[in-house]
């Protein structure tokens, strides 16, 4: 019999079983998970900001947790990075431990309290980024078993090419990792970058009827795309809101 495992380099790894991330409905939790995710440009994180923002002044208690955010993991993550250490396989395995983590002491707690948490990223991030990198699928996806379905998971699609003139236009060049340059994809770090997140936008695609993401033109204006996002998240607040009232 074949053996479930997989090998990174000299190490075998235990191929967990894949799984549906664990549900977040119908009243497992009293509180509400909103996600965003898309490619780097996509202008995500200036949406779910505005969501924060908007949910604040109607009176909600909203927590926000970031990708790559937990003190554990952290210092490491970004000492790996600046010396360029990081291989795919750590690289999935670092942030899964910061997902963890995360998951551990903010997100669950704060989902049972209640609250309504945003996460810019999620698990889809990693199911995107690690197979581009030319992980196993299905080990990246059993890798976070444990996640908790969102209530809502905000897919910003957007052409890579105007991605890629939102981030020049707003710095100098592309980062390391951001552009893939550890894949030896292209010596050019923006052709580079082109090639690799195109793998992530594939990825994402196929993830869209898999999971349910809800797709957001992110070429739209700023102020449609927010109407569009307080919208579905308004639905999901009011229907909690008549539930708790008929118990």
């Amino acid at each position: 019999m074949e053996s479930p495992n997989i090998r990174i380099g000299p190490f075998e790894v235990f191929l967990p079983t894949a799984r549906e991330p664990r549900r977040n409905g119908n009243g497992e939790f009293p509180g509400k998970l909103f996600i965003v995710e898309g490619i780097d440009g996509s202008g995500k994180s200036t949406q779910l900001s505005l969501l924060h923002k908007w949910l604040e002044s109607k009176g909600y208690g909203v927590v926000f947790s970031e990708w790559n955010s937990s003190p554990l993991v952290k210092d490491t993550t970004k000492l790996g990075k600046k010396k360029k250490m990081l291989t795919p396989a750590t690289f999935s395995l670092i942030h899964a431990t910061d997902f963890a983590d995360r998951t551990e002491r903010s997100i669950l707690p704060l989902l049972k309290a209640g609250a309504v948490v945003l996460c810019d990223r999620y698990i889809y991030t990693a199911f995107a980024r690690d197979v581009a990198r030319g992980m196993d699928r299905e080990w990246v996806r059993g890798l976070y078993g444990f996640a908790v379905k969102p209530t809502v998971a905000f897919y910003f699609r957007v052409p890579l090419e105007t991605a890629i003139g939102r981030l020049l236009g707003a710095r100098d060049g592309f980062k390391f990792y951001e552009a893939g340059m550890d894949l030896r994809l292209s010596d050019d770090a923006e052709e580079s970058f082109r090639m690799f997140q195109g793998r992530i936008v594939d990825e994402y695609e196929k993830m869209i009827s898999e999971f349910g993401l809800t797709v957001v033109d992110a070429t739209l204006p700023v102020e449609l795309q927010q109407a569009q996002v307080r919208q579905i998240a308004r639905t999901h607040l009011d229907i909690a809101k008549e539930l708790r009232m008929l118990r």
